[in-house]
């Protein structure tokens, strides 16, 4: 199952998450995708000042991603590995 099938699944109508917590589900997958391409940023430049400016990228993209995970243990809500991701438990089962 790829990532887009798996958030085509979070924001199906008969989801049981509310609009507000789908949001927050996207804002942290948007989130982590912007981290990993300050990684890559980072990893591709050479220029010192680039470098420097990749870091300072790289730090504010943890600290919003960090912000979003906050955000969700803060407001109580857990995405339980089980409820989000039911056709994966059912293909490991007749694995």
């Amino acid at each position: 199952m790829n990532k887009y099938n798996i958030v085509k699944y979070l924001f199906a109508k008969n989801s049981k998450y509310m609009t507000n917590q789908k949001e927050l589900l996207n804002d942290i997958e948007k989130a982590r995708q912007e981290l990993e391409r300050c990684r890559i940023y980072f990893d591709s430049v050479k220029d010192p000042y680039l470098v420097d400016y990749a870091i300072y990228m790289e730090e504010a993209a943890k600290s919003k991603y960090m912000y979003l995970l906050n955000k969700v243990k803060k407001n109580g809500f857990k995405a339980d590995y089980k409820n989000i991701f039911p056709i994966l438990n059912e293909n490991k089962k007749s694995s």
